[in-house]
C-alpha cells in the first residue's frame, strides 16, 4: 500500500472527485428518502442541474413539455434514471480532456459508461444493488487515469487492448501498482464506500474479494461483457466463469443483458463523448 501511496501522491494531476455519488447511494437504497432531500442535494450544484435538465430534455427522454427543476426531472424520469444521470454527468469528471499521454480518454470513458450499465444488468439478474454495481463499473478503470500519466518506455502501450494477467504484471513492474489496486486507493481517497473500492480493486479477480466476493464478479462481468463486443474470445477466460458461478449465473443471460444494453444505446452514445 505503500507504494500505491506513493503513486498517488506523485501524481501532478488528480481525477476530480465525483463527490455527489457517496451522497445519493445511501438515500436511493433508503425507502423512507425524502424525496426533497434527494432533490436538494442535486439542485446544490448549479452546474450538474443545468447539464441534468438538458439530458432530460433530450430526444432520448421524449417529454412533450420541458423539465425547467430537479423536482420535475425526478418526478418525470425517476430516482433511478436521475441517479443514473447525475453518476455519469458527475463521473465524467474524473477521465480528463484532453487524455493524459498514455491513455485515449474518451475510449476509456465509453468502455466505463458501457460496462457501468452491464454491470448494473449483471447486478439486478444476482439480486444485488443496481445503484451500487452502475457506479463501481463506471470508475472500475480509474486507475488507468492515473498510471496514463506516466510515459516511460516500460508503461507504452499498456492500456491499449483489455487487461489480462501478463499486463497487470507489466503494471506491477512498471509503476509497483496495477490500475486496479491504485483505482482502489483513489477511492478511499475519495472516502466512497468500502465496496465500491474493494469491487474495483478486485475486478480482475473476484473471488480474492473476501466478503465482497458478489459485487466484485458484477464488475468483472459487466467489464469482461462490454470487452466482449470487440473481442469475443475474452469469454473463455477463467475469471468469466468464475464470476458467473459467484453469483450463481449461466452465460444464457448474456442475451438479455444485450437488449438491455440497445434499449440504453442512445443515451450511452450520447455521454460517451468528452469533455461533457
Amino acid at each position: 500500500m505503500e507504494k500505491i501511496r506513493k503513486i498517488l501522491d506523485k501524481v501532478e494531476v488528480l481525477p476530480l472527485s465525483p463527490a455527489l455519488l457517496p451522497k445519493l447511494l445511501p438515500k436511493l437504497s433508503d425507502v423512507d428518502t425524502n424525496f426533497d432531500e434527494v432533490v436538494e442535494i442535486i439542485a446544490f450544484d448549479p452546474a450538474l442541474t443545468a447539464k441534468l435538465l438538458q439530458i432530460c430534455n433530450s430526444a432520448f427522454f421524449g417529454q412533450e413539455t420541458e423539465v425547467i427543476s430537479v423536482a420535475e426531472a425526478v418526478n418525470r424520469v425517476g430516482y433511478q434514471s436521475v441517479y443514473l444521470l447525475v453518476a455519469m454527468i458527475n463521473g465524467s469528471s474524473c477521465f480528463p480532456w484532453p487524455s493524459p499521454p498514455g491513455v485515449d480518454s474518451v475510449k476509456l470513458w465509453r468502455h466505463s459508461i458501457t460496462s457501468a450499465f452491464n454491470a448494473k444488468f449483471v447486478a439486478e439478474s444476482a439480486g444485488a444493488d443496481g445503484n451500487l454495481l452502475f457506479t463501481a463499473g463506471l470508475l472500475h478503470d480509474i486507475g488507468k487515469v492515473i498510471l496514463g500519466q506516466e510515459t516511460s518506455a516500460a508503461s507504452a502501450g499498456l492500456f491499449r487492448a483489455p487487461s489480462d494477467a501478463a499486463s497487470l504484471a507489466r503494471e506491477k513492474a512498471a509503476f509497483g501498482g496495477t490500475h486496479s489496486e491504485v483505482g482502489a486507493a483513489l477511492l478511499e481517497r475519495w472516502k466512497l464506500p468500502a465496496q465500491l473500492a474493494v469491487a474495483v480493486r478486485h475486478h480482475h479477480e473476484p473471488q480474492a474479494a473476501q466478503g465482497f466476493e458478489r459485487i466484485a464478479a458484477c464488475v468483472t462481468l459487466g467489464n469482461l461483457v462490454t470487452h466482449s463486443e470487440e473481442h469475443p474470445q475474452i469469454l473463455e477466460r477463467a475469471e468469466f466463469k468464475e464470476a458467473l458461478a459467484l453469483l450463481d449465473l449461466t452465460p444464457d443471460y448474456m442475451k438479455r443483458w444485450a437488449e438491455r444494453l440497445r434499449d440504453h444505446q442512445s443515451l450511452v452514445s450520447g455521454l460517451s463523448r468528452l469533455p461533457l
